[in-house]
């Protein structure tokens, strides 16, 4: 332990140092690193990105929820056949959106790291991403015709809506918080 912060009622609190927590460590020096500082600094670096980023999520989530709301029985108009090859799109744009992530997460990576928002948001999208994987199986495989699909599908699809949901809420409040 380097040193000690002041006491409190319990006793005194340890302070780590950066060698002792290489997390802290290596947070601090990606959000150190020339590309961070470009990102923040440049007039152009982090609008691009963040729109990139806004772009991919609006791609994910869209077509998502149109695939959901297929699902669940309704836009009865929209065949599933023509939905699966959009599925597709939402790995391309998943892909944009984990890259351009990455790079935003960069530029301030010791407050995101921390921020409970970004934590819900992380946990949101991975919950919401693995269930896109049985999604897609059943577009694949379902019956054209088929209103409605089974009990279990349309619990994930349910949950994707809300998990997507929650993303977007939480990523805006980490603008905030």
């Amino acid at each position: 332990m380097a040193h000690v912060a002041a006491s409190s009622t319990l006793g005194p609190v340890p302070v780590r140092s950066h060698k002792e927590c290489p997390l802290q460590a290596l947070l601090q020096s990606l959000q150190e690193s020339q590309f961070a500082t470009w990102m923040l600094e440049s007039s152009y670096g982090y609008p691009v990105v963040l729109t990139l980023h806004t772009t991919g999520l609006a791609v994910v989530v869209g077509v998502m929820l149109l695939v959901d709301l297929r699902v669940l029985g309704q836009v009865l108009a929209l065949p599933l056949q023509a939905m699966r090859p959009l599925m597709k799109l939402v790995w391309w744009a998943f892909l944009l959106n984990l890259v351009t992530g990455l790079l935003i997460f960069v530029s301030d990576a010791e407050r995101y790291y921390g921020s409970v928002n970004f934590r819900i948001k992380i946990s949101a999208v991975l919950l919401a991403i693995a269930l896109a994987v049985p999604l897609q199986r059943y577009l694949r495989t379902a019956d054209p015709d088929a209103v409605r699909a089974p009990g279990g599908v349309r619990i994930a699809a349910a949950a994707s809506i809300a998990l997507w949901s929650a993303t977007i809420v939480s990523g805006r409040l980490m603008a905030y918080f």
